[in-house]
């Protein structure tokens, strides 16, 4: 606005001009700020028609900001270049008052069109360093899933195929192979099977109900050759939720830790149930055992690691509850929301 300000006045001294801008700039400044401001409260997400409203309120407020900003330009102007610096009251401002409203259409001609633009260009580029700063905060998220995924999938190797895994699976093996062949047969192929699941699964980060819980029925059927008559299973699962998806591998620390500590110092052996149900907008998974009971503080690596996963998948929309009492057995219950026709959650 300088450049015109020197066309418009070429009398006026160098610094009141100088001055004039710096009014005028600095009126610009904080309506350029409120713009910025709503901007943030009232963002633009995407070209979708449920935005439009948001646009319009942008496109609305623009044009108003913008007139606003022109008519206080002007009257800093009408001020400073015909009643001077000392002569500004309120009986001057009355005289005053024609000739403003007479060249405030052509002042609007002038500039009002390039201020429109350099509001919108505020909003644009608050709103593109929005966007950027997300987009690059979702390469960082995404980044970190992905390592979160690999990690859980090495967990569930390093978990269950650590050595004393293997020690005892092969003691059971061994000690089947003469008194029941069949079984021994059994265990083995079913060995394979985990190993096989482990090994091939699919990296997604999302799979359905029905392929979580053939992993870890592959499991179970390791485990109940091992324990035998200690361990039984109950599952309930309606048919209808088999095609929800959960994230992979997130099952199998709940269970394991269910039979880990289920199963410590018990002769008589202990009783898993595995449930699942749906909620308005959640599905439900339930892992409960009569044990010993949950002893706060007992966490391990395999439920600090689900945790984790759940934290950078849901973003706090899930809940992670366990709850139990000494002799009495642990209950986790596992709240996911329910993804979308595109696997979304």
């Amino acid at each position: 606005m300088t450049t015109w300000d020197f066309v418009l006045y070429p009398a006026s001294p160098l610094l009141r001009l100088l001055i004039l801008n710096l009014l005028q700039n600095g009126a610009w400044g904080l309506l350029g700020l409120f713009l910025i401001w709503l901007a943030n409260r009232k963002p633009i997400e995407s070209f979708a028609w449920k935005e439009w409203p948001t646009w319009g309120l942008h496109l609305v407020v623009s044009v108003i900001v913008a007139a606003f900003g022109l008519f206080v330009a002007y009257c800093i102007t009408i001020l400073m270049e015909s009643f001077g610096w000392s002569h500004v009251d309120m009986a001057s401002i009355k005289r005053g008052m024609p000739m403003i409203m007479k060249g405030l259409p052509k002042f609007y001609r002038n500039y009002f069109h390039t201020n429109l633009l350099f509001m919108w260009a505020v909003v644009a580029s608050f709103h593109g360093l929005r966007i950027y700063r997300k987009y690059k905060s979702r390469e960082v998220e995404a980044a970190r899933l992905e390592a979160r995924f690999a990690e859980a999938q090495n967990l569930a190797l390093r978990m269950q195929l650590q050595p004393h895994f293997l020690f005892n699976t092969l003691n059971s093996i061994s000690a089947l192979v003469h008194s029941n062949p069949e079984g021994a047969d059994e265990m083995i192929s079913r060995l394979g099977d985990f190993l096989r699941a482990t090994l091939d699964a699919p990296h997604d980060q999302l799979v359905t109900l029905r392929k979580e819980l053939a992993f870890i029925q592959d499991y179970l059927a390791i485990e109940l050759v091992r324990y035998q008559d200690r361990l039984r299973v109950e599952t309930q699962i309606p048919a209808e939720l088999m095609e929800c998806r959960l994230p992979s591998f997130i099952l199998q620390p709940l269970v394991e830790n269910a039979l880990k500590h289920g199963l410590a110092d018990r002769p008589q052996g202990v009783l898993l149930h595995l449930r699942a149900r749906k909620e308005p907008e959640y599905l439900v998974l339930e892992v409960q055992d009569d044990g010993e009971g949950f002893v706060p503080g007992r966490e391990g690596v395999g439920l600090a690691n689900v945790r984790s996963r759940l934290g950078l998948l849901y973003k706090g929309r899930h809940h992670l509850d366990i709850l139990g009492a000494p002799g009495r057995g642990t209950l986790v219950v596992l709240r996911l929301p329910l993804a979308n026709e595109k696997g979304e959650a």
